[in-house]
């Protein structure tokens, strides 16, 4: 069988390397969430939806919420299940449990849940009304069901013109970034489909952390997210810089972007469902 092609500028991946290109803005927004809802009791049971390296589970122990509380994160990639767990194996008075699991196919019984967080997964789904259902379903009467989606990502954009710019108009965008966008109207259409009523649409702001060196944050972003419908193709080892060069500038040049600390940042915005089970 014949290697793929990879470009020699691109990073091997590496499960730290995703938590660079992230950042913290997931957790922020978690956070921010929080804050906003009525707090936690000893008699919550929260489930992280679709938890990643889990954003929602941290912000709830960041919080540090009353003792008795029962957390359940859930996750279709192994490997984010593996991440989480690993943390929680450091933790070991964390009251959190792991479970991979569809977020379209929750096997959870019926009435689980006094609060679901399902944040930044909706783009992903292959059912967002199922989804969305099954939220619902497992939420207990007065339970609280939450889905935050991208609104504003000046990252994405300027990834997706650098796509253009070293791979022509005409080729289809990159997997990744094609899979990002997910539009409120879409969220509404989903949530209502799913069951939800008197759904509460607010907007989150956070700004994500680039690090130091905006050429690094670049080139991590460039290999995770970029990859061509197809494979790579020397071509895109032969115009990496001038695909690195679009994307700093186009960063740089954002109403958006700011240099704090010596750490370069881009806001991003939130659209955020809430709703609560009657």
């Amino acid at each position: 069988m014949t290697t793929p092609f990879i470009p020699k500028q691109a990073v091997q991946f590496d499960g730290a390397l995703l938590v660079e290109l992230q950042g913290n803005v997931s957790d922020t927004i978690a956070g921010d969430i929080l804050k906003d809802l009525p707090p936690l009791s000893e008699s919550s049971v929260v489930h992280d939806n679709g938890c990643g390296y889990g954003a929602v589970t941290l912000a709830v122990i960041d919080s540090s919420p009353p003792s008795g509380i029962q957390i359940h994160a859930t996750d279709i990639n192994p490997m984010f299940i593996a991440q989480l767990q690993a943390k929680l194996n450091e933790n070991p008075s964390w009251p959190v449990k792991v479970t991979e699991m569809d977020a379209c196919k929750l096997t959870f019984p019926d009435s689980t849940f006094t609060h679901s967080f399902t944040t930044f997964v909706f783009a992903g789904l292959a059912d967002d009304v199922a989804a969305a259902a099954h939220i619902l379903r497992t939420l207990k009467p007065g339970g609280i069901g939450v889905v935050a989606v991208w609104k504003d990502m000046p990252w994405h954009v300027a990834l997706e013109n650098a796509h253009y710019k070293t791979r022509g108009a005409d080729e289809p965008m990159a997997p990744f970034l094609s899979k990002s966008w997910y539009k409120k109207e879409r969220l509404e259409q989903a949530t209502s489909a799913g069951g939800w009523e008197n759904t509460e649409f607010t907007e989150r702001a956070a700004w994500l952390n680039l690090g130091p060196d905006l050429k690094r944050w670049a080139r991590i972003a460039w290999t995770f997210l970029a990859t061509p419908v197809g494979g790579w193709k020397q071509r895109d080892e032969d115009k990496w810089d001038e695909a690195m060069d679009s994307i700093v500038t186009e960063l740089q040049n954002s109403e958006w972007y700011k240099v704090e600390d010596g750490i370069h940042k881009i806001r991003m915005v939130a659209d955020v469902a809430t709703v609560t089970k009657k």
